[in-house]
Formats: C-alpha cells, sequence, structure tokens
C-alpha cells in the first residue's frame, strides 16, 4: 500500500534545475504562523525552478509574502503572456467555519496592502476574492503546473481546495503543495493529508509544514549512512 513519504530538504534542493544560483529572498516575518520557514521558502523556490510552470495557483493569499516570493523567481517564460500566478484569498470573514488561529490571521489581512502589490511585475499577479469553499476550479481545468495549497486549514476547506486543485492541475511536469501538515492546531489536515498519500505519491520534508505531490519528476534518493 501507498503511504505519504517523509524526505530530507536536501532530497529536494539536490534536483538539478537550468536556472543560475541567485535567487530574490525576503525574511520571513517573526511570528509563530501564517508566514514560511526559510527553508520552506527555500524549498518553495526551489520546486517552482524544477517544474518551471507557465502558471501558478496560489489559495490563501493572507498578507501576499508567498505570493511576492513566487513572483520574483518567476522563471521567464516564452510565448507565455498576461497573469501567471493567480491567488485566491477571503472577501470577508462572513460564514467561513475557521479552525485555530485561523480567524485571527483572516482579520488581519482584510485590508491589508498585500507585499506582491509592491513588485515591478505585480502585473503578472492576478487577485481572486472568494471564498474558495464556493470557487469552482473547473473553469481553469489543466491550466496551473504549480498549485501551493495554504488557506482556511478547517479540513472541509483543505479537501475543497485539493479537489479543485487536481481538477486545474496540469498534465505537464508540476507540483501540488500543501503547507501546515503536521501543524499541531490541524491533526484533521494532517490526517487527510496522509489519507491523500495512500491514493498518490505524497512527500512530506522532514522539519517542515510542507508536503507535495509531484508529476513528472523524481527527487534525490536519501542517503544511507
Amino acid at each position: 500500500m501507498k503511504e505519504l513519504e517523509h524526505i530530507r530538504p536536501y532530497q529536494v534542493l539536490g534536483v538539478a534545475d537550468e536556472f543560475p544560483e541567485e535567487i530574490r529572498f525576503f525574511m520571513p516575518q517573526a511570528q509563530g504562523s501564517g508566514s514560511l520557514l526559510s527553508i520552506e521558502s527555500l524549498l518553495l523556490i526551489k520546486l517552482m525552478r524544477i517544474t518551471q510552470p507557465k502558471y501558478l495557483f496560489e489559495f490563501g493569499t493572507y498578507k501576499g509574502l508567498t505570493t511576492r516570493l513566487l513572483l520574483a523567481n518567476l522563471p521567464p517564460m516564452s510565448g507565455v503572456s498576461g497573469e501567471r500566478i493567480y491567488t485566491l484569498d477571503l472577501p470577508s470573514l462572513d460564514d467561513v467555519h475557521f479552525q485555530g488561529t485561523d480567524v485571527d490571521l483572516a482579520q488581519e489581512a482584510l485590508g491589508f496592502e498585500r507585499k506582491y502589490l509592491q513588485e515591478q511585475d505585480r502585473h503578472l499577479v492576478k487577485q481572486i476574492l472568494q471564498d474558495s469553499m464556493k470557487f469552482d476550479g473547473s473553469q481553469y481545468a489543466g491550466k496551473f503546473q504549480f498549485i501551493f495549497i495554504d488557506a482556511n486549514h478547517e479540513v472541509a476547506y483543505a479537501r475543497r481546495d485539493t479537489e479543485n486543485s487536481l481538477k486545474m492541475f496540469s498534465q505537464e511536469k508540476g507540483c501540488l503543495i500543501w503547507h501546515d501538515y503536521g501543524h499541531p492546531e490541524f491533526p484533521e489536515l494532517t490526517k487527510y493529508i496522509e489519507d491523500l498519500g495512500k491514493e498518490m505519491k505524497v512527500f512530506h520534508v522532514e522539519h517542515t509544514k510542507l508536503a507535495f505531490h509531484p508529476r513528472g519528476f523524481n527527487i534525490q534518493p536519501r542517503v544511507v549512512r
């Protein structure tokens, strides 16, 4: 039976890509939640470099920190025009059920001038304001090669976001990524991702809260010493 596999960061970072070593990096916020760890930011950039996506989708804009990170390191793509990063967030908190501290983070994000708006290439970002429980991914069937799920962590929302992601996920080389696997506030989310690992290949990167499903590429083997 398939099971979610726990891997080390070097098994992702060691995969060859076609880009120069320089990246743009932003120091994560000094807070316990709502942003990526430094190693998670590096892994996200690396997965983007490996997959070289034409189009990306992010569930959970929050303050636009991850959106900015992806935008600043977006691989150039000839023949692709218009918006390339689509990011979805709540327009309001009405009728939304939250788990843990998510409600506080969602409240913080309302009315916040999102960080990606400071970037010169901000025109490449399409902001969608909609409750993801009401979002229909079939309108973007097969469009995205890179999808990052980090929105409402209540398991019904995570399931809905994942189901929509699988509709939108391209058959080309790509990556579907979940954040907050293993977070103590969201045990149902962790179990849901582990259950997904019985149906598809899912890796969890140790010492992070990132889990991902790769399509069309392999990670480095684990070194046994």
